[in-house]
């Protein structure tokens, strides 16, 4: 086989790994809270260090290859959203909300919150968020939330919805139900809670369809060269073997 048709493959499974990341988000485009990822190319030389590295004992490693070396999250803040709703909630500035799962403490920035049967305050998933001093639990009236966080039931704060950040850059990794986990918690600075309002995502659905396409064209170019590739090696052994 000829191979000159490996460094064409990498960049093609690399590109289609790139197609995946970019489908995911554009598919959350409407998701609260949602935080775009991003990939980081790797190109792998006979000069880099790196490169001889990764490839080993390879017997092609005389020749480049493409691949992503890592998905990184982009935390930007996404647009707020007036809903109405008296248990949607929005963080403007840096911190997450704290749930609790049964696999242990998370975090996330979407405030599409309800209650369940026991008036506590969960995400749409069942899963309880966490204030200052436990699960927070509504009892009948008018419910208030502050700037600060603070929640109040006619008139009476009743807990304190726990907002925490995280050193930067975050170390977080994405969870189910658009959570994350991490380690490191502190408390949130300069927020500000906005009650009847989520965080929308901060995917760009253009620029996501722009990059779409030319993920295509470029995954398409990587397939006319392995296919134009293996037609040439075809023809040389057929002409080997006249």
């Amino acid at each position: 086989m000829n191979r000159g048709i490996y460094p064409a493959l990498s960049g093609g499974i690399a590109y289609e790994r790139l197609l995946s990341v970019i489908s995911n988000n554009v598919a959350n485009l409407n998701t609260s809270g949602y935080k775009i990822d991003r990939p980081i190319f790797r190109v792998d030389t006979p000069s880099s260090t790196q490169g001889a590295a990764s490839l080993g004992n390879n017997p092609h490693r005389d020749k480049f290859f493409t691949e992503i070396d890592r998905i990184f999250t982009d935390f930007g803040s996404g647009a707020i959203k007036q809903t109405g709703n008296t248990l949607d909630l929005a963080i403007e500035g840096d911190g997450f909300f704290v749930v609790s799962t049964p696999d242990g403490q998370r975090y996330t920035r979407s405030g599409a919150f309800t209650l369940n049967s026991s008036n506590t305050l969960t995400t749409m998933d069942g899963h309880m968020v966490m204030g200052e001093s436990g699960p927070i639990v509504l009892g009948e009236g008018s419910v208030v939330i502050d700037p600060e966080g603070g929640v109040s039931v006619n008139g009476t704060e009743i807990n304190r919805l726990k907002i925490v950040d995280f050193d930067k850059p975050y170390n977080l990794q994405k969870d189910n139900n658009n959570m994350f986990k991490g380690t490191g918690e502190k408390p949130a600075e300069g927020y500000s809670v906005v009650q009847g309002a989520i965080e929308l995502s901060n995917v760009n659905p253009v620029k996501e369809m722009a990059a779409m396409i030319e993920v295509l064209r470029g995954y398409e170019s990587y397939r006319k060269v392995m296919t134009t590739i293996d037609e040439t090696t075809a023809r040389a052994n057929e002409i080997g073997r006249t």
